[in-house]
């Protein structure tokens, strides 16, 4: 994540360096992105973009993180009421899952960053570190509870752990991202075969 100075830059820079390498690399992914590209159309020297970023890969992973908090996608469990009854239960989890995958639908901008993520593959350090960042953030402990209140309710098993589930559950997502990308499957497949992935992988075992 961005070196702890960079929360006390002035916010129109913040959000001009956030905007400019958001562009670079929705466009050409992070491989081919180019850092100092970016740095110059920022218009600020090297030694200050080292000054708040560790490196391109610190910075794009703020930009992933930045997009989707900007644009909610990562805040519905939130509003997702917890409920004792397994069908009602499994209904209310295909709604958030739904509204999770149709939010990022509707923000090209993200879409596409979270497209060029999906070709690095899961096995990329990039997606590892993303992984890491997303389970620190307060939203992931939010659908933890959401989950365990599933096994609480018999709705979701306890043979396996919830953190190996949800990696199991993320490395198909981005196999269906690509799958997407390469236009092998639409939008509203995504989000029916994302679902029927994860119930089977969740539910309990009967």
């Amino acid at each position: 994540m961005p070196l702890a100075r960079y929360e006390s830059i002035d916010e129109s820079l913040k959000t001009r360096i956030l905007d400019v390498a958001k562009q670079e690399f929705s466009i050409h992914g992070y491989e081919d992105a180019s850092y100092n590209k970016i740095i110059q159309t920022i218009g600020i020297s090297k030694g200050s973009m080292y000054y708040y970023f560790e490196n391109k890969e610190d910075l794009f992973v703020t930009c992933i993180l930045d997009e989707a908090h900007a644009t909610g996608s990562l805040s519905s469990s939130t509003s997702f009421t917890l409920v004792d009854d397994q069908p009602t239960y499994w209904t209310a989890i295909k709604e958030l899952y739904s509204k999770q995958w149709k939010n990022v639908f509707q923000h090209p901008l993200l879409m596409s960053l979270v497209r060029q993520t999906a070709t690095l593959g899961s096995d990329h350090p990039i997606v590892r570190i993303l992984y890491a960042e997303c389970e620190g953030l307060s939203e992931y402990a939010d659908f933890m509870g959401i989950l365990e209140h599933g096994v609480h309710t018999g709705a979701i098993r306890n043979d396996v752990p919830l953190h190996v589930l949800l990696r199991m559950s993320t490395e198909y997502e981005v196999w269906l991202l690509q799958e997407m990308k390469e236009g092998r499957l639409n939008e509203q497949q995504v989000v029916d075969k994302f679902f029927e992935m994860f119930k089977q992988l969740f539910e309990t075992r009967r």
